[in-house]
């Protein structure tokens, strides 16, 4: 009985959970109705009162590491996604968060949860590696990397108008998850501008503490350490327009010390995970009720 999608998905969650407490990590529950609707990059769905439903609660989290310093919740998360052979407009994520954590620990973290369903060949690719290797371009010693990798992509695709972010995730999309067919790859090594929220790595001009777990073509694991230099990020966040009220809390919090700056964490998609296990094609096959309906 478990080969069915939905008491596939209860078993797995209920695996995860068990695992995560045998790790001392407490679940935490947390709103699912914010205030916030989200920045350009990552706009959240409205409701009808003025609210908006959350795309993840890691904000949340972050902010409960004030009462316990391992935490998690697994719940349904909103995006504004069309349905397709791997999104759904709403789905169930695992988001987990430490205090005082390093990349590395969350990484073998989240390897663990993965090898528990997963029993394929696993290995890792350096993502500035890669583009060193493709466009010539260092983000190890080059200050100026991130604007050269811009330009490449501009011209690759002949797009002189689409947001820098966008365009990096059609090239993951086009380049980087296809080598993940029919393996699991572990990439590491993010372009800076990737993600504003997560700490600039030492020693590196313009790589960031990120990394994805993906298989079969498909990201399962989001991941980074936390950016601990208050004002950096508020002055990169502020800069690219994706510092928003949530953010302004948290910094506040981590001014005041009622938050340690030094924090990671990471994100697991619940039915992507279900989805490579069964080796199912439609990732429909584990939502429990149509997207925004009643039973």
């Amino acid at each position: 009985m478990l080969n069915s999608p939905i008491l596939y998905k209860a078993a797995m969650i209920r695996r995860i959970r068990t695992f995560l407490d045998s790790q001392e990590f407490i679940e935490i529950m947390t709103p699912v109705m914010r205030r916030y609707s989200g920045d350009d990059s990552r706009p959240r769905l409205s409701l009808h009162n003025g609210g908006w439903l959350r795309e993840s609660s890691a904000f949340a989290l972050r902010y409960n590491l004030q009462y316990y310093d391992r935490i998690y919740e697994i719940g349904p998360s909103f995006r504004p996604d069309a349905v397709d052979d791997t999104h759904l407009p709403e789905f169930t994520m695992l988001d987990l968060y430490k205090k005082d954590s390093t990349l590395d620990e969350m990484l073998q973290l989240a390897q663990s949860i993965i090898e528990i369903f997963y029993q394929g060949k696993i290995s890792v690719l350096s993502f500035a590696d890669h583009l060193k290797q493709r466009f010539s371009v260092d983000f190890f010693e080059d200050f100026s990397a991130s604007e050269i990798f811009i330009d490449c992509l501009r011209e690759m695709y002949c797009d002189k108008t689409t947001p820098p972010l966008n365009l990096i995730d059609r090239y993951i999309i086009e380049n980087i998850e296809p080598l993940s067919q029919q393996c699991c790859i572990i990439v590491t090594d993010f372009p800076l501008l990737t993600e504003i929220r997560a700490k600039k790595r030492t020693g590196t001009k313009g790589i960031v503490e990120r990394f994805e777990i993906l298989i079969n073509g498909i990201e399962i694991v989001h991941g980074y350490t936390d950016e601990d230099d208050v004002e950096r990020f508020e002055t990169q966040a502020r800069k690219r327009n994706m510092f928003g009220s949530e953010d302004e809390v948290m910094c506040t919090m981590m001014r005041n010390k009622l938050v340690s700056p030094s924090s990671a964490g990471f994100a697991i998609g619940i039915e992507r995970l279900c989805q490579v296990a069964l080796g199912e094609k439609q990732i429909s096959a584990f939502a429990t009720s149509r997207p925004f309906s009643p039973f």
